[in-house]
């Protein structure tokens, strides 16, 4: 945990602690406001998408700007806007109410706001340390967010069922307070001096890097693939849960903890250094084998084989995910990172869209026990096929005569 030993990074870190907590705790809670205001399972999926899309539609235009800005004063901005958008949302709540329409204007409200946030967590972090410390942000910023991910829920509950949820959302307002003292001990490092491109000219700037630089074309490639079959499956634990195995709400639980589990493991993995380096070969051999398990998945008819080789699939999701973005990160020039790293969101996000939505309408006839044996099993082949290493081709390798 090398990058905790620098003062800016470490005052970064602690203040994310309590900000994830509020990034789940806001989305639990206007999900339980859409389905009390609506009784409707489709508007609650409308409220959770309207929160998302912005991140693939505005997220590459704000890593464009992150690049450009002050990136202590992005940071100021993004917590402090989602600080007063969550004031606003309860005082509204506790009022007049926000009905649907409200809902949805706060969902695409936060929605742009976290778009904008995630470009300068993912630029402003690696500049809080040096270059050979970046691994080490992108593993503890992942064991932050899976703590997060099996934590936040529950006590958002809670919360939601002790006190309600106009004072949750004031809870996930305060809880963004702690970054607006924290950036006082942040000394990230300066960009270059650059003439200022336009936004296409920018994002195509990022494109050639990806396109131009192997190890973050690759990298990009992998968590594609990843992001289809395993994170695809990950999304449809409901199926799992009830479809297949008749466990309801408490076995959906489960298998979600498990999962989480095994994400958790991984983060604690990669903290302390395991697969660093480019993208090494233990990297490729958990994408392989994490692949792989959906067809294991698929083959086993017990509850306890769906536990667990649904904790191998989070494990591995987590751990090529950090090892491939520590990947990217290391190859990056400061001033690239914002528009890069928005482009890596929209790839992961699509292509998890991509996913769930096609092993969820293969099995709609199929099964999903069928649907991922076959998913499975041709992923491993491909996978295993994409992480090979290229062998040059024998005319760049030889000498001209003179």
């Amino acid at each position: 945990m090398s990058a905790l030993s620098h003062i800016g990074f470490r005052a970064y870190f602690f203040a994310a602690i309590p900000l994830v907590q509020a990034l789940w705790a806001q989305r639990v809670t206007l999900g339980w406001l859409a389905w009390e205001v609506s009784g409707s399972a489709p508007f609650v999926g409308l409220v959770a998408a309207l929160g998302l899309a912005p991140m693939i539609f505005a997220g590459p235009v704000f890593g464009v700007l992150v690049d450009r800005a002050d990136i202590r004063r992005a940071l100021l901005f993004t917590s402090g806007s989602m600080a007063v958008l969550l004031a606003l949302a309860a005082l509204v709540a506790g009022g007049p109410g926000l009905g649907r329409w409200g809902l949805i204007v706060v969902a695409i409200a936060v929605g742009l706001v976290t778009a904008a946030h995630h470009p300068v967590r993912m630029s402003l972090g690696p500049r809080l340390v040096p270059r050979p410390d970046v691994p080490n942000v992108v593993a503890l910023s992942a064991l932050n967010f899976n703590l997060g991910r099996m934590t936040a829920p529950v006590l958002t509950g809670l919360a939601l069922a002790s006190v309600g949820a106009v004072a949750t959302l004031w809870m996930s307002a305060a809880l963004y307070l702690p970054m607006l003292v924290a950036v006082h001990w942040m000394d990230p490092r300066p960009l270059p001096t650059r003439t200022r491109a336009s936004v296409r000219e920018g994002l195509a700037e990022a494109a050639r890097f990806l396109a131009a630089t192997p190890v973050a074309r690759q990298a990009l490639i992998l968590t594609a693939a990843m992001a289809i079959l395993v994170r695809g499956y990950l999304e449809l634990l409901p199926v799992m849960a009830e479809g297949v195995h008749q466990r309801g709400a408490e076995g959906l639980g489960i298998l979600t903890a498990a999962a989480g589990a095994g994400a958790l493991v991984a983060a604690l993995a990669k903290t302390v250094g395991a697969g660093q380096g480019g993208i090494p070969p233990l990297t490729r051999a958990v994408l392989v084998a994490g692949v792989a398990a959906l067809a294991a998945l698929g083959l086993s008819e017990s509850w306890a084989g769906a536990l667990f080789w649904t904790a191998a699939a989070g494990f591995a999701s987590t751990f090529t995910g950090v090892s491939l973005q520590a990947a990217v990160q290391e190859a990056l020039p400061d001033d690239l990172r914002g528009r890069v790293m928005s482009l890596w969101v929209v790839v992961g996000i699509g292509a998890v869209a991509v996913g769930s939505g096609l092993l969820g309408w293969l099995a709609g006839p199929f099964g999903l026990p069928a649907t991922l044996t076959v998913a499975g099993a041709a992923g491993a082949v491909l996978a295993a096929w994409l992480v090979l290493p290229r062998r040059r081709s024998r005319s760049s390798s030889v000498t001209k005569e003179p």
